[in-house]
């Protein structure tokens, strides 16, 4: 992540835009005045470049992050701010892809368009520009009921998916669609399954063992032995064999071009373990005082 150097960006003005001399009888007060006020609305937000963890694989061509490896953003204002608070936009559950498109600079990016994992390394920068690495969370423990906080450093999430490189599974194929082949090893089967985008992420479909699998399943898989007819495809998802359903959840995360977002959780009341996952809410971006 690397602030931009928006003074060079901006260049030299040219004689065109170089401002006029002012006239020595202008009275000083006024002169200072106009200057201040000049110099208030001349004030440029910075940017950052953003690494993406599909390093713009996968995109189709054409679109504007396609082979691209980083994208700019605008660091955070009031105006995102506002966004963040508006219940309307909370209610609807659609407050972040707001303040992704208000932050991007190429506003030919449709925040719906970029892969999950990509809208959530923007997400992160946003919110560790604005507001520094520490994020507190309280959770509940799912043993006992115990509340409790934890501290997440954002920094360190970010300087650990820094060194990750996507590599593909073996035995699984890319098609020309982007989507991959993936061969199910009891039936014999060839799953087409696709990348998640902001698309799905707006209807809360997340890839998680606990939480809405056969949901995941449904949404991401494209086609079985090419057949895409979805009452079919629905049926075998349901009736597959716990190891053909543990498989194709195990490969597709190694596809996934995402920032890994868990965290040992561990309960000071009971000892309970489990692996959680950073909330990425609205909530994300308003730190304790």
């Amino acid at each position: 992540m690397q602030t931009r150097n928006n003074s060079a960006r901006m260049g030299p003005p040219t004689e065109q835009e170089a401002p006029e001399a002012l006239d020595v009888s202008t009275n000083t007060t006024e002169s200072n005045s106009i200057e201040n006020e000049n110099s208030l609305l001349n004030f440029i937000n910075p940017t950052e470049f953003v690494d993406l963890p599909s390093g713009g694989r996968f995109y189709p061509e054409g679109h504007p992050l396609y082979e691209q490896s980083s994208v700019e953003i605008r660091m955070m204002t009031a105006k995102e701010e506002d966004i963040l608070t508006n219940r309307s936009l909370l209610k609807k559950g659609v407050a972040l892809e707001k303040v992704v498109k208000s932050l991007l600079v190429n506003k030919r990016i449709d925040p719906r368009d970029l892969f999950i994992g990509d809208k959530s390394a923007i997400i992160i920068s946003a919110r560790l520009s604005a507001y520094g690495s520490d994020y507190a969370v309280k959770v509940l423990c799912p043993e006992c009921g115990d509340n409790s906080e934890i501290n997440y450093d954002l920094d360190r999430i970010i300087t650990e998916n820094e060194d990750t490189h996507f590599s593909m599974p073996e035995g699984v194929e890319m098609n020309n669609r982007n989507n991959f082949i993936i061969k199910l090893p009891k039936t014999g089967i060839e799953a087409e399954v696709r990348l998640l985008n902001g698309h799905d992420d707006i209807t809360k479909v997340k890839v998680n063992k606990d939480v809405g699998l056969l949901d995941s399943f449904k949404a991401f898989v494209v086609s079985l032995n090419n057949v895409t007819d979805r009452k079919m495809i629905n049926q075998f998802l349901e009736a597959m064999p716990a190891s053909d359903s543990r498989y194709l959840r195990e490969i597709y995360s190694e596809i996934v071009p995402n920032i890994d977002l868990t965290h040992t959780y561990e309960c000071g009341a009971c000892g309970h373990e489990q692996d959680m996952e950073v909330p990425l809410s609205a909530d994300f971006f308003w730190p304790k005082s």
